[in-house]
């Protein structure tokens, strides 16, 4: 079984790669430590540029699934007070498939608060 941390950790990565294959420059990502992490703000685990684009990411693993409404809430509550023009404030959850063949494949949903 895998940790939750290490499950957290894979799902950032996983949205890494592919923000780093669109072009996009990661200026942030979380930062694991002995007690916890730091996200910023609280709430976005990365935080990607392109042109003047800036990309505001939370990741979370596909669980029994409300899509994390609580947690969209916050980030629409950050966006109305911090919120600027050319931000995205999006919430990706890694939605994941196994297969019989041993191959495991996944889609990210993503929602764009």
């Amino acid at each position: 079984m895998v940790s939750k941390v290490k499950k957290g950790y894979n799902v950032e990565k996983k949205a890494r790669d592919s923000l780093i294959k669109d072009e996009y420059r990661i200026t942030f990502k979380s930062i694991r430590y002995r007690f916890g992490c730091i996200d910023y703000a609280n709430l976005f685990d990365i935080v990607a540029y392109k042109g003047q684009e800036r990309l505001f990411i939370s990741c979370k693993h596909f669980g029994n699934s409300n899509y994390y409404l609580p947690h969209q809430k916050e980030i629409k509550e950050f966006k109305e007070e911090y919120g600027k023009e050319g931000e995205i404030y999006a919430l990706w959850i890694w939605k994941e498939y196994q297969f019989t063949d041993k191959r495991v494949k996944g889609e990210w949903i993503k929602i764009v608060i």
